[in-house]
């Protein structure tokens, strides 16, 4: 794998992924009362979490040009996954918003990173299929989408290598994330079921928080990164916060496989 660790850090992995095999996680929604993981999402009508197309979708959300090292990454990913890729941009993304599920009012007023974050929840809430930063991968997605269509699970992805990698939302959901971060699935690449429990909850937190930020959206919109000042969302608040949490609620529906790793270095 690409990932540089320490030796510290691979035995902590490998001895944390022997303990989570040993005593495996098991949910308890009630271990949760006070956050969105002891919610129930409703199923989507008219949506078959069993059927998606064959393709990979990456999004860019500015209307500036990819640069010189996105624009190689996106190469590289289109040769080597073989699985069509698609690349959204806000040319096209209209076309693939539902009528019935239109995008957040306060979407405009995301930064760039966060729309990127919007939209993966979006996709794989309604389409499925694979989802990919533009980012170089390691291998083909090939022979992973036609295992993941013979199994039963929601998502599979790279496991996350090291709990510092982990989303810091504190708590006892936190100390469940640390003890069981190698069964914990990372966030640039994975291959989805739409209008799963896991997309569906996802979808739903993710609309919940967009409400609660709307009125400072308005006032503060957000720059490239959201690093500019009153912007209101903190880095990881709409993805890895409800993302990695969910991972837990959902352990039993989550595939791991390394192949999915893309190359993190020289990529901006």
């Amino acid at each position: 794998m690409e990932l540089k660790l320490s030796f510290s850090e691979k035995f902590s992995y490998y001895l944390n992924k022997a303990k989570s095999s040993l005593i495996p996680y098991v949910f308890d929604e009630s271990s949760y009362n006070d956050s969105f993981l002891s919610y129930q999402s409703e199923v989507i009508p008219n949506i078959n979490s069993s059927i998606f197309q064959r393709r990979v979708f990456v999004f860019w959300t500015g209307d500036n040009n990819l640069t010189a090292n996105r624009k190689r990454s996106l190469e590289i990913l289109k040769e080597k996954i073989e699985i069509e890729v698609v690349l959204v941009t806000p040319k096209n993304l209209l076309d693939y918003i539902l009528p019935n599920y239109p995008l957040h009012p306060a979407y405009p007023f995301l930064s760039l990173v966060h729309k990127s974050d919007y939209l993966r929840c979006y996709f794989m809430n309604f389409y499925g299929g694979g989802y990919s930063d533009i980012k170089s991968p390691q291998y083909s997605w090939l022979s992973l989408f036609n295992k993941f269509e013979k199994n039963g699970s929601f998502i599979v992805g790279y496991p996350e290598m090291k709990k510092q990698d982990l989303a810091q939302v504190g708590g006892l959901i936190q100390k469940d994330l640390d003890r069981y971060y190698s069964q914990i699935i990372g966030n640039c690449a994975y291959i989805c079921r739409p209008n799963t429990p896991f997309t569906n909850d996802w979808y739903n937190e993710l609309l919940v928080r967009m409400d609660k930020y709307t009125d400072e959206l308005y006032l503060y919109p957000g720059n490239i990164l959201g690093d500019n000042i009153g912007y209101p969302i903190p880095w990881t608040n709409i993805l890895g916060d409800i993302f990695h949490p969910l991972c837990l609620k959902y352990m039993d529906k989550i595939c791991r496989d390394n192949r999915f790793r893309p190359v993190c270095k020289d990529y901006r």
